[in-house]
């Protein structure tokens, strides 16, 4: 009896100091990720709904009596999804280009860019500050030396300090948005949020969307309304997107209902209406986008996009004509007193980010 007690515990000594060290490696776990939770909760990105947007840079006073204008749209992809690149959220393995492939689409954007710096306005979507997933660079910082000619304004619509997905490559610091180019100063220049109802914690890693609003006095009387946006992804329900356009809607309505022309562009999110897959003929393999925008949202104002070429490819493979799924989501949304002159996509062949560049020219009536 006491040879086996003995043995007994001899056996069980280890067992208790594996299971001492397991306790204690789970204790600190568990303070690691409530600590995580409370500073993230504490420091968490809320936004005013609506407030003045900062203007920078320099340019001229807008010509009131002018009625011709060219506007410049690109979701840039922070630059991290050009062509060889896959991302994780979307079936994909990566989280992020090599630094030399990023510092590589980032001067290839800016070429682009600098190229079309003509525009009037220039929307510019998915434009990272010091984010890891853009190896650090403030790209704002260098668009707005590149466009030194124009007005500026930039507004987060991501801005989180750790994001700490996928687990084995977590995409970190994250401060990304809206930045909007104009060779004229704006006479008011607003930011407004649509809200969101991700519960906590999601909320924490999740995007606060919002749009950029400039606003020109015309000799009429009236006000040349032009609004930059990124609209809601990953909406399976899709009820994100329709709140969304609800709060555009009403936005838009009420500018027109003043007199006022509005031109809403950037990445939607959504397939325009009007639009046909089959109308594509360059090689890409079409999709659409669902649920479809209502045709309740802004009957009688025109959709403009180039229904000839896709503006948006999936990140779930690179880049392959014909494999790659394609679609339509960057367009222009304009009300009835403006005209459309000219759109067409500026064919890249999605080599420096997952959307192509759009490029609009319009007249007022």
């Amino acid at each position: 009896m006491c040879t086996f007690d003995f043995y007994t515990d001899l056996m069980s000594k280890p067992v208790r100091i594996f299971l001492g060290i397991s306790g204690a490696l789970l204790g600190l776990l568990v303070i690691l990720i409530l600590g995580f939770l409370i500073f993230t909760t504490a420091t968490e990105f809320s936004p005013d709904l609506k407030s003045k947007l900062e203007i920078s840079g320099k340019g001229k006073s807008m010509d009131p009596g002018r009625r011709e204008f060219t506007l410049f749209s690109w979701n840039i992809g922070y630059a991290g999804l050009g062509k060889e690149m896959d991302f994780f959220y979307d079936g994909g393995k990566k989280t992020r280009p090599g630094r030399t492939q990023c510092l590589e689409y980032f001067r290839e954007i800016q070429e682009v860019i600098r190229a079309n710096d003509s525009a009037d306005f220039m929307f510019i979507q998915e434009i990272d500050v010091y984010s890891k997933r853009a190896w650090y660079q403030d790209e704002y910082a260098g668009l707005s030396s590149l466009l030194s000619g124009h007005f500026h304004g930039f507004s987060p619509n991501y801005n989180c300090w750790f994001i700490p997905v996928p687990f084995l490559d977590p995409m970190g610091k994250v401060k990304a948005g809206l930045a909007t180019f104009s060779i004229f100063r704006p006479d008011d220049a607003t930011v407004q949020y649509y809200g969101s109802d991700f519960p906590w914690p999601t909320r924490l890693a999740m995007l606060k969307r919002c749009y950029i609003l400039f606003r020109f006095r015309l000799d009429n009387g009236k006000d040349l309304v032009i609004v930059n946006l990124h609209n809601s992804a990953y909406d399976s329900t899709g009820l994100l997107r329709e709140r969304e356009l609800f709060v555009l809607d009403s936005v838009f309505t009420s500018e027109y209902n003043r007199g006022n022309y509005i031109i809403g562009g950037g990445d939607w999110n959504s397939n325009p209406r009007g639009f046909h897959p089959e109308a594509i003929r360059q090689g890409d393999l079409l999709t659409t986008i669902d649920p479809p925008i209502s045709d309740t949202f802004l009957p009688g104002w025109a959709f403009v996009f180039d229904s000839l070429n896709p503006s948006n490819r999936f990140t779930d493979i690179p880049y392959q004509k014909g494999v790659t799924r394609t679609t339509i989501i960057d367009f222009f949304v304009i009300s009835p007193n403006v005209e459309i002159s000219h759109i067409g996509i500026i064919p890249l062949e999605f080599k420096y980010s997952d959307h192509e560049p759009v490029m609009v020219k319009i007249r007022l009536k």
